[in-house]
């Protein structure tokens, strides 16, 4: 991995991730996500960290977005019912499942350090390889952390929708998905209205798509079977605005206090920040848990959409 993985003009290291821009990268070229990789990664992957979902055709219907238990599946099943279904897979925190492709985040954080300073960027804190079927699509939501999506293979669309805007998202909303709460999964109402808002990219191999942090999307494969990576980027910024958020929210509900801006400056910023984080450290707060997904479907290759009603 000598050379650069950046390809950013001025204009990219100037906006990247403070406003919808797709730039250029080169981390399509490396060995990584050709077939026979793949199914060799899926192989070695822990089984309890890979997520599989399928979903309807409908962007507005979200209830069908289903977890598919892959647990039983070999490496060359799982991507053959990917190739040939309407699956999307997770792999959670490669960077850590596979040493690679934790040398190329670690080398992608620290030219992303030194090419883009504005964003100050602390780290890379995930890496989600996401392999998904030719018509797969990804629902309306935003992702409490300050992302970036870099493509390797394939074609996809996304749709970038304004980002902290109470018509988009509300407020409340938001708060619940920065606190964890068991009830959210980023998922946020959508309407075919909100379209009309939106900068919509059409991406292909060897591109980077970054916007404002919490900025709504969604996603649909054009198709072909898809390859990217997502990131998510811990900086100064971004974690203020997780601890107002949920302060705001612990503030009214367990103190009935009538909070409700989230301005991030300034000395009440402060204090809601300095407040949030002593309640955490004391122990006060209830523990986020992982969403228990129902196993009623299971990863099936010779199924046409690639997974079949579990026995039982």
């Amino acid at each position: 991995m000598s050379r650069d993985l950046l390809r950013f003009g001025e204009s990219d290291r100037s906006a990247f991730a403070t406003r919808p821009l797709v730039s250029r990268h080169v981390m399509h070229e490396l060995p990584l996500w050709d077939d026979d990789e793949l199914v060799a990664l899926l192989d070695a992957y822990p089984r309890d960290r890979l997520q599989a979902f399928t979903m309807g055709t409908d962007p507005s219907r979200r209830e069908e977005w289903r977890y598919v238990d892959a647990s039983r599946a070999s490496g060359r099943e799982i991507f053959a019912a990917v190739s040939r279904g309407r699956l999307w897979l997770n792999l959670l925190r490669v960077d850590l499942a596979d040493r690679r492709y934790g040398d190329m985040v670690r080398r992608l954080t620290r030219e992303l350090q030194a090419e883009c300073p504005a964003v100050g960027l602390l780290s890379i804190n995930f890496a989600t390889l996401l392999i998904s079927s030719p018509g797969a699509i990804v629902y309306y939501h935003f992702d409490a952390s300050h992302q970036a999506l870099w493509h390797m293979s394939g074609s996809k669309r996304i749709w970038l929708y304004p980002a902290c805007d109470p018509r988009f998202a509300p407020a409340e909303i938001m708060e619940d998905i920065f606190a964890g709460a068991y009830d959210y999964d980023e998922e946020l109402p959508y309407s075919r209205d909100f379209d009309a808002h939106a900068q919509v990219f059409d991406l292909r191999s060897g591109d980077v798509v970054s916007w404002p942090q919490n900025a709504p999307h969604r996603i649909e494969n054009l198709g072909t079977v898809n390859v990217s990576l997502s990131t998510g980027f811990i900086t100064a910024a971004a974690e203020r605005r997780s601890l107002i958020y949920a302060a705001n929210r612990l503030l009214r509900r367990r103190f009935g206090l009538r909070v409700r801006s989230t301005r991030e400056t300034g000395v009440v910023a402060s204090a809601k920040c300095i407040a949030y984080r002593a309640v955490r450290r004391a122990g006060l707060m209830r523990q986020s848990v992982d969403r228990a997904y129902p196993r009623t479907l299971v990863v099936d290759c010779g199924a046409p959409l690639g997974y079949r009603r579990a026995e039982g």
